[in-house]
């Protein structure tokens, strides 16, 4: 089907360019959501270990155990 005759049946659809942009743009956040979400678990897992660095609050740390104020 020539482009012209596209654009006739399809006036508002966006051209190739304008929807590769929007593949790529698309496909960068949800790259930048995922480390997003990777590095929040990077940072939980770094509070539980280190409870004394402010992570946690007393009431979270094993019974018996001082966690520090």
């Amino acid at each position: 089907m020539p482009r012209r005759d596209r654009e006739a049946v399809h006036p508002d659809a966006p051209s190739g360019l304008l929807r590769k942009l929007a593949l790529w743009t698309g496909l960068a956040l949800c790259l930048v959501f995922i480390a997003w979400v990777a590095w929040g678990f990077l940072q939980f897992d770094h509070d539980i270990d280190n409870p004394r660095e402010g992570g946690f609050s007393g009431w979270q740390c094993d019974a018996g155990r001082d966690c520090g104020s």
